[in-house]
């Protein structure tokens, strides 16, 4: 590849491009140009762009796990982590223009199924453990329906980054979420973890512009 640029890098990079501008309007010509790609180093890796993309996502979703591992390691017990993955999957999600999860479900099928399989099974059993280790270590109150709440709080994420219903020209993230968060996560909390939730929801904070605009 031209500029010695590896294939991870070069899937990194397309993963943003993507993420920033969708996929519809690119095409095989726009990709070379784009990527500075000669047709035989295009050939190389790729069979198509479908092939490109696949790919692409498949990368940044495994990235995506190793990340999420490696903050799990460095908090103090299972009510932080949470809150630090919710952060995490925000900040993850408020980098990608709405019209890539639009586009590649309708025009790349198959590549939307790789989404959906992380979200409903590493995103949904990331939640569901951290849920189930809170409520072992009591900060959790006992009687959850932890399947039910990990779904709502899957569904919350994607509530707060809904910009019809909260567009950034008018509210600020880091309200939102705690506003959506703090008193869902109250409720759910015992008096153990309601004390730990106040200082975690204290030293919280989103950045205030977001690329999904």
């Amino acid at each position: 590849m031209q500029h010695s640029i590896s294939k991870e890098e070069l899937l990194r990079s397309a993963m943003r491009f993507f993420c920033a501008n969708g996929i519809k309007e690119i095409n095989y010509r726009s990709i070379l140009r784009e990527f500075s790609l000669s047709p035989e180093e295009f050939q190389r890796f790729f069979t198509d762009k479908e092939d490109f993309i696949r790919q692409a996502v498949e990368q940044y979703l495994a990235e995506q796990r190793e990340t999420q591992l490696a903050l799990q390691q460095h908090h103090p017990h299972p009510l932080a982590e949470l809150v630090v993955m919710l952060r995490h999957h925000i900040l993850q999600l408020q980098q990608i223009h709405p019209s890539f999860f639009v586009q590649i479900q309708y025009l790349y099928p198959r590549v939307w199924m790789l989404y959906l399989r992380h979200v409903q099974i590493h995103s949904y059993y990331l939640f569901y453990d951290l849920l189930n280790k809170g409520i072992e270590q009591k900060y959790l109150r006992p009687d959850l329906n932890i399947e039910i709440v990990t779904k709502v709080l899957l569904e919350q994420i994607n509530m707060l980054l809904n910009q019809s219903l909260f567009p950034g020209s008018r509210y600020n993230l880091t309200e939102v979420f705690r506003g959506i968060f703090r008193y869902y996560l109250k409720g759910i909390s015992t008096d153990k973890g309601n004390l730990s939730l106040e200082n975690l929801l204290c030293d919280f904070n989103l950045p205030a512009g977001s690329e999904r605009e």
